[in-house]
């Protein structure tokens, strides 16, 4: 049976925790065919249909199917769900979700027994590390940090100075997939701020030379220049 991908969009971390222990719960029978990540390519997305990001268009494109969350009482509308999320009504849409998936996009969806071995797979391709540092916000809830020593060096690590995964991995000693991973968990749950990295100046830059040009020395004061004249011409030089 195959299995479909459920991701979060910027939701609280609250929200995200629940999501995932509900999944638990949902797994325990035969038929469920999802599985929430926290990274690309989505089935599905859970958004903030409060936000303006949440409503934005291009978060239509990042999966086939998205999930809104509304504000209590404020009607239900295809692909919304109202806050508190319940668990009957998000099992329902990711049922009724799933049906649309299988009808509508059949080849998305393969057998895994159709899947090719290991040894037949095309070698996979390298992960690109996303350059942007990030810096904690708040420190994480015990469902995400799952009690891992790893994740919890992680998260010291980027309470203290924003990092990129490439840095990370490097301070914590952890693989960089992990680390991207794990700041891409972050990022979605909302519990990092983004900080771009300057960009230095090309070497042959204007500026660049002229930071490197030696300063010219300054003139001596005038005041010296006179005391050592006056000097001089008493010792008869």
């Amino acid at each position: 049976m195959s299995t479909l991908r459920l991701g979060a969009y910027k939701l609280p971390a609250a929200e995200v925790v629940l999501v995932q222990t509900l999944f638990r719960l949902y797994s325990h029978g035969d038929t469920f065919r999802w599985t929430f990540v926290t990274a690309p390519p989505y089935d599905a997305l859970l958004v903030d249909g409060t936000t303006d990001e949440g409503m934005n268009p291009d978060v239509d494109r990042m999966a086939k199917a998205v999930l809104r969350l509304t504000r209590m009482n404020s009607g239900r509308a295809p692909n919304t769900l109202e806050r508190p999320i319940r668990a009957d009504r998000l099992q329902d849409w990711l049922k009724n979700t799933e049906h649309d998936l299988i009808q509508t996009r059949p080849a998305t969806l393969l057998d895994e027994a159709s899947l090719p071995t290991a040894a037949e797979a095309p070698a996979a391709a390298p992960v690109q590390i996303n350059p942007l540092r990030f810096k904690l916000r708040r420190w994480p809830p015990a469902a995400l940090l799952r009690s891992d020593p790893n994740r919890i060096r992680m998260a010291t690590l980027l309470s203290r100075r924003a990092l990129n995964a490439a840095e990370l991995a490097t301070i914590s000693q952890q693989p960089v997939q992990q680390c991207q991973a794990f700041l891409t968990t972050l990022q979605t749950t909302g519990l990092v701020d983004v900080q771009k990295a300057p960009v230095a100046p090309p070497a042959g830059s204007a500026p660049a030379q002229a930071a490197a040009a030696p300063k010219p020395a300054a003139p001596a004061p005038a005041f010296a220049r006179g005391l050592i004249s006056g000097i001089r011409r008493r010792l008869g030089l």
